[in-house]
């Protein structure tokens, strides 16, 4: 992938949304967004602003303050805009299959005065973590996901954010804003946490299905008799032994369908997944018309999520606010994730001039090679006005120590 090039194309992308804002809201815009690629898991609002946009444009740290807390209404049309390049760009046609996927996770926090902080229970680490806890949720077709929301949960009782919540009704909201450009056949992939009938029957309200994770502890009526999902695992004759490569691994499964009633949403596809030295899973799908072979795998494609969480977290500064202004927040981790479009936007674009060299790329390489740039290009301009000259292989060597 060619530097120049990434910035040209970082340029062209980000004048889509040129007519969303006034001149010099676009600058802080577009600074926010190159601010956030380009200084990864170090940005914090204020040193953001200070290594990068302040010494370009010469702006106070309150412009940039104001503007994550009174754009809510562009930031929002900017999401719409994403999405619209993301059809335009994969020529995504009318009927084709999407993946809505949501998933959550915590960012933990120290500050007591933080709006919205509370107690929340980690299921990775099995203990009660201190921060916040967001609802994040995404589109993927193909091998490009495009992040849509995040929204903050909070339990009842917490201060400072409105009025509680369930994730469930949060991810119903996300589903009744979700407007697609051309109707596209979409289904929405959760974890257990968020199979919730309520929530099946909102996808069959918009013609959307669902594919989830049943506890081991639920029930569906078969045969008319009321039936644990855990019985379904002894019934052996059912299986067949099939190989998959999921979650970036060959595996072998043994995998058996059965078709159930669950009442108040009526039939479902239940497909029960054994695999050697890990507990027995139960897949749940609204679409009877699905194989168990296609269950599994629409139902892996939900890894896409957690592995942009990780990127978000890790490269992007998803967790990385220092501000206690609620709409502030909400503004900060907006702009990461449309951060994070534009790089899978400029991922198409890679891809679409050379589809072998490009589909591979990930979100680290891409923020590497518009970070080289951008940051030789501002180091080149301030070694022009100290009139000093330094060798090229020297820069470069301070670049990938950088990168290290």
């Amino acid at each position: 992938m060619n530097s120049q090039n990434a910035k040209q194309d970082i340029q062209k992308l980000l004048s889509c949304f040129s007519e969303i804002f006034s001149r010099p809201s676009f600058k802080l815009f577009s600074s926010f967004i190159i601010g956030f690629i380009q200084l990864g898991k170090e940005t914090h609002t204020s040193s953001m602003v200070q290594s990068l946009s302040f010494s370009f444009l010469h702006r106070s740290l309150s412009s940039f303050t104001r503007f994550l807390g009174q754009n809510v209404g562009a930031l929002e049309e900017v999401a719409e805009t994403a999405l619209e390049q993301f059809f335009h760009r994969l020529q995504i046609k009318t009927h084709s299959v999407l993946f809505f996927i949501v998933d959550d996770t915590i960012i933990q926090k120290s500050g007591k005065k933080i709006p919205g902080c509370a107690w929340h229970r980690d299921h990775a680490q099995k203990a009660y973590v201190f921060g916040h806890q967001w609802v994040l949720s995404a589109l993927l077709y193909k091998d490009f996901l495009l992040p849509l929301w995040a929204k903050l949960y909070h339990p009842k009782g917490t201060k400072g954010c409105g009025p509680f919540q369930t994730k469930i009704t949060m991810v119903k909201k996300m589903l009744q804003t979700f407007r697609l450009p051309i109707p596209c056949k979409v289904y929405l992939l959760a974890d257990s946490w968020y199979w919730a009938k309520q929530l099946a029957q909102v996808c069959r309200k918009y013609g959307y299905h669902m594919i989830s994770q049943l506890k081991s502890s639920s029930v569906v009526f078969m045969d008319g008799k009321k039936t644990k999902v855990t019985t379904l695992s002894t019934i052996n004759s059912a299986y067949r032994e099939v190989s998959l490569f999921i979650y970036g691994k060959n595996k072998t499964l043994k995998i058996a369908r059965f078709v159930g009633i669950i009442q108040g949403l009526g039939k479902v596809a239940v497909v029960v997944v054994k695999e050697k030295r890990k507990k027995t899973s139960y897949l749940v799908s609204t679409n009877l018309h699905l194989s168990a072979l296609d269950i599994v795998k629409y139902y892996a494609k939900r890894w896409k999520i957690e592995q942009m969480i990780k990127d978000l977290k890790q490269r992007l500064g998803f967790g990385h606010y220092q501000v206690r202004n609620p709409q502030a927040i909400q503004r900060h981790v907006a702009l990461v994730l449309l951060s994070y479009g534009i790089l899978i936007l400029l991922k198409i674009l890679q891809w679409l001039k050379d589809q072998n060299a490009s589909w591979d790329l990930s979100i680290r390489s891409l923020a590497f090679h518009v970070r080289r740039y951008i940051l030789l290009e501002n180091i080149t301009v301030t070694f022009k006005a100290m009139k000093i000259r330094f060798q090229q292989n020297i820069l470069d060597s301070y670049l990938d120590k950088l990168w290290v």
